[in-house]
């Protein structure tokens, strides 16, 4: 142990003779602690709600996606599809066909504008049931609410393009028995409106190709690696982009909330460092006889310096513990208990979810660590530019 440690160790034990050194030493020790356990409770509670969101983003977004750099439609879509099919880790390849239309209930009552396309899984089972049979379509719960449909009803899509008919051009429109009313979330890019790839392409008029391939991966953390091969491969005229190049605005908008509320919080950790330094500044003070004392004997101000930063340092590593301490614990119980419950139907979630991330919590750990030797720099700076004949005289 080093002289700066005994020394610290000494004046932190020491000061409990004094109530009001032992109770300074402990409001800056219990502010630390507090703030360090909203910040982790904090980055937690937003860390469950942006796993859950990127898990759905990744559930409900294309994982990898070639488009054309120009044009309405791939060159040759064939050859891309055989490229992408033939990666490892691809799960499904399909098109993306879709466009702009009109929806509304058989009788005309209500009519809105939405966006179709083919349903990028399962698009077999938004086929006909039967020859007679409608085809099969997915509708948003917002679409559903407006149109006054529900799942077995019908209603009458109307696409934008037309053909031309004996009594002149007349709007391609089908219509589609509502198998699912689906639910999405306000910053989901999704269609209103699902149907198989035949009548999307029907309604769209691409008989063949396609705008874009979608593909699906095992894992969508390999979306990246797979874009990266598959830019070097294929020609200039294609366009690779991963669910998060897709997700890139909603991506920041998550990275700068967690960013600004890690400021916010971490001011209780600033003023729990205010603390820290009336605790250091008063036992400067206190200490200035010892002070005179070691500096007689030969103590050099860089030693006497490091005693009260090991003293700051001392007081943020406990604090910083108990604060951690208290945060992980209470995060893990809450998201272990579901203690926070929330209406599924609004939230889409049960429960408030609580993630504590083990990188995040090495920086709360790191900043208060950090903020809680700054705070006892300045004191310890006075300190060891403190004369021992003055020290001595000022101490009587």
């Amino acid at each position: 142990m080093t002289f700066p440690t005994f020394i610290a160790l000494r004046y932190l034990a020491a000061s409990r003779r004094r109530a009001h050194v032992a109770l300074i030493s402990t409001i800056s020790i219990l502010g630390l602690a507090v703030g360090v356990a909203a910040l982790v409770i904090s980055l937690s509670l937003l860390s469950g709600f942006q796993d859950r969101i990127r898990s759905q983003m990744a559930e409900r977004s294309p994982h990898v996606v070639v488009s054309a750099t120009r044009g309405a439609a791939l060159d040759d879509p064939e050859a891309v599809r055989r490229l992408l099919a033939s990666r490892p880790g691809v799960v499904s390849v399909s098109p993306a066909i879709g466009g702009r239309a009109w929806i509304s209930d058989l009788e005309g009552k209500s009519a809105l504008p939405v966006r179709y396309r083919n349903a990028p899984r399962e698009s077999e089972s938004l086929e006909p049931a039967s020859v007679d049979a409608p085809p099969r379509a997915r509708v948003t719960a917002s679409v559903a609410a407006r149109t006054g449909v529900s799942p077995g009803g019908k209603v009458r899509l109307t696409s934008s393009r037309t053909r031309l008919s004996p009594i002149g051009p007349l709007p391609v429109a089908v219509i589609f028995a509502v198998s699912e009313v689906t639910r999405v979330g306000a910053l989901e890019k999704t269609a209103e409106v699902e149907v198989s790839e035949r009548f999307a392409r029907l309604l769209s008029g691409t008989a063949e190709g396609a705008a874009a391939l979608e593909a699906r991966l095992e894992d969508p953390a390999g979306a990246e690696a797979l874009a990266a091969d598959l830019t070097s491969a294929l020609p200039d005229a294609y366009r690779v982009q991963t669910w998060k190049d897709l997700n890139a605005p909603l991506s920041f908008a998550l990275r700068l909330e967690k960013l600004v509320i890690f400021v916010t919080v971490a001011l209780v950790i600033v003023v729990a460092a205010l603390n820290i330094v009336s605790n250091v500044a008063l036992l400067v003070i206190e200490k200035k006889r010892d002070l005179g004392v070691l500096a007689s004997l030969g103590a050099t101000p860089e030693s006497l310096r490091r005693i009260y930063l090991t003293l700051g340092a001392l007081i943020g590593v406990l604090g910083t513990a108990g604060g951690l301490l208290l945060g992980i614990t209470t995060a893990t119980l809450l998201d272990r208990f579901r203690a926070v419950p929330l209406p599924a139907d609004v939230y889409l979630l049960t429960h408030v979810p609580f993630a504590v991330h083990p990188r995040e919590v090495i920086l709360v750990a790191a900043f208060a660590l950090a903020t809680a030797i700054g705070a006892a720099a300045l004191p310890a700076r006075a300190a060891a530019r403190l004369a021992p004949g003055e020290a001595l005289r000022l101490s009587r």
